[in-house]
């Protein structure tokens, strides 16, 4: 009995331990900055097409939720203003992702950057792209953190040079943002089996022979088709197997590094870089603090930060 006592406490120290424990902030000051200044890219570039965002769309405001799937239809819109208001409100988003890509507002800024963002999403959901979906999830976890403790322009003007961990709620998302990613990665990844052109290798020839969907001419494959199947096979591997290969610490960089390769080629060969800027700064929340003290911060002389 004593024996099963002390185990069920220190399971639920581990528990504790992982869920709520402090945390260094320095990976997700550096995730707020990327995923920050992708979205503040992303807003920007819905000033040259602010038709999507008026009944010229053929998508009025009164329908615009009822494009939604029923299963997954919210039971209102966060787009609360008019749409004769929608470039103030992209210019209040701009500046919001401004100040806080320089680590000012925290997470009162944060919520109101997210409200914004969503209520462009709901406005006219069809012509969002992953990034802004996947962008405005994160973006939504960070709201409950203190993700502008570390890397702010704040900390210049601070006389003391010692910084907090994160907080109870902080650390939460953290781990909630890490398990998230993980989710997204093997869901993609056993999705993709379910296809017949994934198990016959020809899946990525559908993208890259197709000029419309890539920035450049992979005809030339052609002649080495080999490399279709295995650039197939190895996102399927990479995707399916990310979650145990991040958690395992001696396999962790070399899968992080084979996502920075997959979402850059993603980023350049087929232009969809804020999609990519995205997902990588989820990839900061798995490297240690240290290594990011040591190599990054060091060197660009963020004495205080």
């Amino acid at each position: 009995m004593m024996n099963l006592k002390a185990n069920l406490k220190k399971a639920w120290s581990l528990w504790d331990n992982f869920w709520f424990a402090p945390q260094n902030l320095l990976g997700l000051a550096f995730m707020r900055i990327v995923l920050c200044a992708t979205l503040l890219y992303m807003s920007a570039m819905r000033f040259y097409n602010m038709q999507f965002f008026t009944d010229e769309s053929w998508v009025s405001k009164a329908n615009a939720l009822l494009i939604l799937p029923e299963l997954g239809r919210p039971g209102f819109s966060w787009n609360f203003w008019p749409d004769s208001a929608n470039s103030p409100m992209l210019t209040v988003s701009v500046v919001l992702f401004a100040l806080l890509i320089l680590g000012i507002g925290g997470r009162i800024l944060m919520a109101l950057a997210w409200v914004i963002n969503a209520g462009f999403i709901y406005r006219n959901y069809p012509v969002n792209f992953g990034a802004d979906v996947i962008g405005a999830l994160f973006l939504f976890y960070m709201i409950f953190t203190n993700s502008c403790e570390r890397l702010s322009v704040l900390n210049l003007f601070r006389e003391k040079r010692t910084f907090k961990s994160s907080d109870a709620i902080s650390s939460m998302m953290i781990r909630m943002m890490q398990v998230q990613i993980m989710a997204i990665y093997a869901y993609t990844g056993w999705e993709k089996l379910k296809g017949a052109s994934w198990w016959d290798g020809t899946a990525l020839w559908s993208v890259l022979a197709n000029p419309q969907m890539t920035t450049m001419d992979f005809s030339f494959l052609r002649e080495i088709p080999w490399v279709i199947p295995v650039l197939g096979y190895t996102t399927i591997l990479f995707e399916v197997y990310f979650p145990p290969m991040v958690i395992w610490h001696k396999s962790r960089h070399l899968w992080l590094f084979m996502g920075l390769m997959m979402h850059l080629g993603i980023g350049i060969f087929m232009g969809l870089m804020p999609f990519a800027t995205v997902m990588l700064s989820t990839y900061f929340l798995f490297l240690s603090p240290i290594m990011l003290q040591e190599k990054i911060v060091s060197k660009l002389d963020f004495s205080r930060n």
